[in-house]
């Protein structure tokens, strides 16, 4: 496992997870939205924006990290373990709710998660909201290792 990453100014401000710059770049005109329970987390909600994403990252500290999900792996539509800027991540995408989640380890007992919703039922249209969730989970990671 790389070096742990403190994510406490994140768990405070969640929605700073993604830069103005970063949201700019991804085309993302929506403004993120707080809630903190069950953890911190924040949603943009952006269809009708130029973007047309609807994406949220959480801060799971409480979770396991990864491990959970390698041991529930069986209950998944998809299941890709890689790794986002150096960490080790966890592709999960269920066209049956409409979702892509990338899980990334930041340590061992804490992970971020960033969910992109779907409604097409096109497999194309999953397998490109799919990769848009892989960009998101790569900004996020540049920010958290950034420090913010």
């Amino acid at each position: 496992m790389p070096k742990a990453l403190d994510t406490a100014k994140f768990q405070q401000d969640p929605c700073s997870v993604l830069t103005a710059a970063e949201l700019q770049t991804l085309r993302v005109a929506a403004k993120g939205e707080v809630d903190k329970d069950p953890a911190p987390r924040c949603a943009w909600s952006d269809w009708r924006g130029p973007s047309k994403l609807d994406f949220s990252v959480t801060i799971a500290a409480n979770r396991q990290g990864l491990a959970q999900l390698y041991r529930n792996k069986g209950n998944f539509e998809h299941f890709e373990p890689f790794q986002v800027e150096g960490y080790p991540a966890v592709m999960l995408d269920d066209s049956r709710v409409g979702m892509c989640d990338v899980e990334v380890a930041v340590m061992d007992s804490l992970s971020n998660s960033v969910k992109v919703q779907f409604t097409d039922d096109d497999k194309a249209a999953a397998v490109v909201k799919c990769g848009q969730t892989k960009i998101l989970a790569t900004e996020v990671m540049k920010t958290l290792k950034g420090g913010g």
